[in-house]
């Protein structure tokens, strides 16, 4: 009498690996790929409490409060909008570090249906693969 045979390590690997794991992920990254970025008034303060000269910031003002879906199209704004490439490659880091994030309403449902998705995807290849239903 088996109390673990191989049949159960391939059924509990599949469920780790294609259950598990997928869920795992898409609910660890699926929020912060849907955020925004902006950058905001207290941003640029503590840019200027930091030492960043005036040259970096007054560029930076008509992008205040301007979302941007990603965080590296709203980086490539403010180095387009700041004139001397040298000046935005040191203060590239403490840029970064003040944009924040504008949380997306409702992304929990995006997940959800994105999830289903997924196990609809996952239960229908299965069921073509293993017409018998033994996995």
């Amino acid at each position: 009498m088996d109390i673990i045979n191989w049949g159960d390590i391939r059924r509990g690997t599949l469920a780790i690996v294609l259950v598990i794991i997928p869920s795992v992920l898409l609910g660890t990254y699926m929020a912060p790929a849907l955020q925004s970025y902006q950058i905001t008034g207290p941003g640029l303060w503590e840019l200027k409490r930091k030492g960043a000269p005036d040259a970096l910031i007054e560029p930076l003002h008509e992008l205040r409060l301007k979302p941007y879906f990603f965080k590296f199209t709203l980086m490539s704004a403010v180095e387009s909008r700041i004139a001397d490439p040298d000046l935005f490659k040191k203060y590239e880091k403490k840029i970064k570090r003040q944009l924040s994030a504008v949380a997306m309403p409702a992304v929990e449902y995006i997940f959800l249906v994105t999830l289903a998705a997924y196990y609809w995807v996952l239960w229908f290849s299965t069921r073509k693969l293993f017409p018998d239903g033994k996995v």
